[in-house]
């Protein structure tokens, strides 16, 4: 029987899913204004915390990326300046603000793996969300900017099967096709049947490579077709067969991004905000890293889980300058 391929017009297993972000390029764009301002801003006595947030949050990345350039040809630096005169989750989110977008995303990833202990839901999700040509930009920028590579901090911060399936994920080799070939879902389906409940242990390595290699419609069709053949969802199998491991809890949030990226990124947000305290590090970075590519699908989505909108759980989770910077982002 020839190849079914289906061509479908969605991503990450979202039909219809346009993306829609919350924070648009300004246009007229000035950067030796916005820099002057921000200079203002700072300058002297005191510090004018809504001038600064009326430039560095409604500034896309790539604009903020030129107006730190031109600030630092004409006034000093920056990040520094911000760093000398703010204080708090504020100073650090504006720091965050200064920095164009791959350096912001390594510098993201090397603080998960450089604090103690790693933070292995914020390197999986970092690292599964973004394109091959964002991970090549990525690894390039890693390499100049701390003398190592990606990979070599990965090697150095995990181990086993989750090591392996990081690397090959940072590696940026997914299939970013939009075609959706049954039959290989269909060998995928019983593969990872074979290689999971059918045997004794796990074969790893097919894991692998179907979850970081395979485009995210091809992992999510391959979800529902298992839970139909098999009366058994692949979350629960991943989860029985790495049952404790950061193998596991990488593999469910694969297939959690697979079905429903803007769902996914909702989950993500309230465990930041939900129970006492705040996870501010995860908190601004879902923020500056979604709010140029879907954030206003992931506010619909937060909306409908958990009832409450994301600005009004932000808000009520935070004060100050801070507080406001965010909701311009975000709203």
């Amino acid at each position: 029987m020839k190849s079914l391929f289906i061509c479908i017009v969605l991503f990450s297993g979202i039909v219809l899913g346009q993306d829609l972000p919350t924070l648009f390029p300004a246009d007229p764009f000035d950067p030796n204004n916005d820099a002057a301002r921000l200079f203002d801003a700072i300058d002297g006595w005191g510090t004018d915390e809504d001038k600064i947030i009326s430039v560095l949050c409604y500034r896309t990345a790539s604009q903020r990326d030129v107006i730190t350039t031109t600030y630092n040809n004409q006034h000093g630096n920056l990040a520094n300046d911000l760093q000398s005169d703010l204080g708090g989750s504020f100073q650090t989110l504006t720091i965050m603000l200064t920095h164009g977008m791959i350096k912001f995303l390594s510098i993201e990833l090397h603080d998960t793996m450089a604090r103690a202990g790693t933070d292995e839901k914020s390197l999986t999700e970092i690292i599964m969300s973004r394109s091959n040509q964002e991970l090549s930009e990525i690894r390039t920028f890693f390499l100049d900017y701390y003398g190592h590579t990606l990979v070599s901090e990965i090697e150095g911060d995990t181990s086993g099967a989750y090591q392996r399936l990081l690397i090959q994920m940072a590696e940026g080799l997914r299939d970013e096709s939009n075609l959706l070939n049954m039959t290989a879902v269909e060998e995928d389906v019983v593969g990872l049947y074979e290689a999971g409940p059918a045997m004794e242990g796990t074969n790893e390595d097919l894991y692998i490579d179907v979850f970081s290699l395979r485009s995210y419609v091809h992992v999510n069709q391959v979800a529902i077709r298992y839970e139909e053949k098999y009366g058994t969802s692949l979350t629960t199998v991943v989860t029985t067969e790495f049952e404790g491991k950061d193998m596991g809890n990488a593999l469910v949030s694969i297939l959690q991004y697979s079905r429903d990226k803007a769902k996914y990124f909702a989950s993500r947000f309230h465990e930041s905000i939900a129970g006492a305290g705040t996870a501010d590090q995860d908190l601004m970075r879902l923020t500056i890293s979604r709010c140029e590519i879907d954030l206003g699908n992931i506010k619909t989505a937060y909306q409908n889980i958990y009832a409450v909108s994301l600005s009004s759980d932000v808000s009520d989770d935070t004060s100050g300058s801070y507080r406001s910077a965010l909701l311009a982002l975000i709203d």
